[in-house]
């Protein structure tokens, strides 16, 4: 048992009105994911371009009185760990606020305010925001895991703007900690244990090699992680980065500090393309786990024409078959122009 890219191409034979009835074969490709097996479909890309929206009225709207997250509120409108867990109830780091989320996802689960700015438009997160971010989350896990050794999965969350599903325009992180997985964590975890038991093969380790040695998803190295796009992927973009660290204990500044850099490059990409949101997921085993690394995974999230359908169907949740207007391979090699002036050691 190997890594192996396996994709599957379908035609669909109709008149095209748009092209004066003439008859085509319309493709769609269904790729598998090179660990888990799951499939996802890379379709008809009509060629519209991503038009970002204005937030600029609805962030005068709910800022101020209205945010909890705003400085003159967030102090006082937000719940305070306890002293057990969090010496003073909450965590500082620079404008970084980490506090209790009062509508938990998870047994332990905190928030972040990243900023005292209400309204943070992506070339406006500088390293040093995101970084006292996710400074602040780091902290917290610590925490969590000296009080609860039961904890075995965490991860960092970043839903950005309304298309994202995040509920507060004031830029915020989620932290979670649990024994319990969710079905993303405990597959990847799964998967991987089995890739390792049979081949002795460290799979995040593998595709990275792997995708450096093809050069087709291959995106580039910054510091501490490789970066590369799914081959198959959760959305229009899918782009996978590979901490060189296995396990909580293993994460450091430097980690962060190269992360937090290297989401300007991305934010960069988002932007010249018309993006302006986004789902963020940093998974970090609490464990040392032979066939695991941490890593983090960005895909974007907008909504579509006039009027502002959602970009997930029900093929998303209902049939679990991720949908991508995009070429991974064509993506990969226009991000990669963003990270050719990366020095690395």
């Amino acid at each position: 048992m190997s890594i192996s890219f396996r994709k599957e191409e379908e035609f669909f034979t109709f008149h095209d009105p748009m092209q004066d009835g003439k008859l085509i074969d319309r493709k769609t490709e269904v790729r598998y994911d090179p660990l888990t097996g799951e499939s996802s479909r890379i379709i008809f890309d009509p060629g519209a371009p991503f038009v970002p929206s204005d937030y600029s009225k609805m962030a005068e709207e709910t800022s101020g009185d209205k945010c909890p997250f705003c400085k003159e509120n967030v102090f006082s409108k937000t719940p305070r760990f306890s002293d057990e867990l969090v010496e003073g109830g909450r965590i500082l780091v620079g404008e970084a606020v980490a506090f209790p989320n009062l509508f938990p996802y998870s047994k332990h689960n905190a928030v972040v305010r990243m900023t005292d700015h209400h309204f943070v438009k992506l070339d406006e997160f500088t390293p040093k925001r995101i970084r006292d971010a996710f400074h602040a989350a780091h902290q917290y896990i610590d925490k969590v895991v000296e009080f609860d050794q039961k904890s075995s999965y965490a991860s960092i969350n970043w839903n950005y703007l309304p298309p994202s599903g995040g509920s507060i325009l004031h830029p915020h992180i989620h932290v979670l900690l649990s024994e319990h997985p969710t079905n993303y964590q405990a597959t990847i975890a799964h998967n991987a244990q089995i890739l390792h038991d049979n081949t002795g093969i460290n799979f995040f380790e593998e595709i990275v090699r792997i995708e450096q040695e093809k050069d087709e998803r291959w995106i580039g190295r910054s510091g501490s992680i490789s970066y590369l796009h799914a081959f198959a992927p959760k959305s229009h973009y899918d782009f996978i980065g590979v901490f060189d660290a296995h396990s909580f204990a293993d994460l450091t500044e430097a980690h962060l500090n190269d992360f937090a850099h290297d989401m300007q490059r991305f934010f960069a990409y988002f932007l010249k393309n018309g993006v302006e949101s986004f789902n963020l997921g940093l998974f970090i085993p609490l464990e040392k786990k032979p066939g695991e690394r941490i890593h983090v995974r960005l895909i974007p999230r907008m909504t579509i024409g006039m009027l502002d359908t959602s970009d997930m169907n029900v093929f998303n949740y209902l049939h679990g078959e991720p949908l991508s207007l995009k070429e991974p391979e064509k993506i990969a090699k226009e991000v990669a122009s963003y990270f050719e002036n990366v020095v690395n050691p």
